[in-house]
């Protein structure tokens, strides 16, 4: 009898030990550990304009004179920037259209826009940095003008699929470093 019962409390014992119990699991969240951001210039007499980037975050480079790269890797995005040498007011107001047409591309997939204008008459720079919610390919995108002479587009764009609440912080930090463009700025006048 006596064996009877060991058995019983042994197979006990493996049935209720093996079962789980159902806890809960606690929810898990992306850190992301980012660079303090140094800026440095970036003046080179062949181009038309100069200006701050985060030289402690992104690998600068320049592809021929018109076009900047700003490498992001340990982001995994990158932020393009765009320089044309404007002739005619006519000139001006096709590259906006042109800025328009691929900012309609991102706007159709996003879960809404933030706009944010942009003008310094002392320097004479205006430009528009829109931020677009939602998951989409470049979710930032601007331009900058001196109404005269000189446009810049950019745009930042994802090197994978993600979802725009786990990017968030990361534009954010690309965000504040767009901005630091925008002040620093300055056209070079030949």
């Amino acid at each position: 009898m006596g064996k009877i019962i060991i058995s019983l409390l042994f197979f006990t014992l493996i049935i209720f030990s093996c079962n789980e119990p159902n806890l809960p699991k606690q929810n898990g969240f992306l850190r992301i550990e980012f660079k303090e951001p140094y800026y440095s210039n970036h003046e080179e007499i062949d181009t038309p304009f100069n200006f701050y980037y985060n030289s402690n975050s992104t690998d600068l480079d320049q592809i021929g004179n018109n076009q900047f790269l700003f490498d992001y890797r340990d982001l995994n995005l990158s932020l393009n920037l765009s320089f044309y040498n404007i002739k005619t007011s006519q000139d001006i107001e096709k590259k906006v259209r042109d800025f328009y047409v691929i900012l309609d591309t991102h706007t159709k997939k996003s879960n809404g826009v933030i706009l944010r204008e942009y003008d310094n008459h002392n320097k004479r720079i205006f430009g528009k940095l829109y931020e677009i919610k939602g998951d989409v390919a470049s979710p930032v995108q601007f331009y900058l003008t001196d109404s005269l002479s000189n446009f810049i587009s950019g745009s930042v764009n994802l090197k994978f699929k993600s979802n725009y609440d786990s990017i968030f912080p990361s534009i954010q930090y690309v965000k504040n470093d767009i901005l630091v463009l925008f002040e620093s700025i300055n056209w070079n006048m030949k």
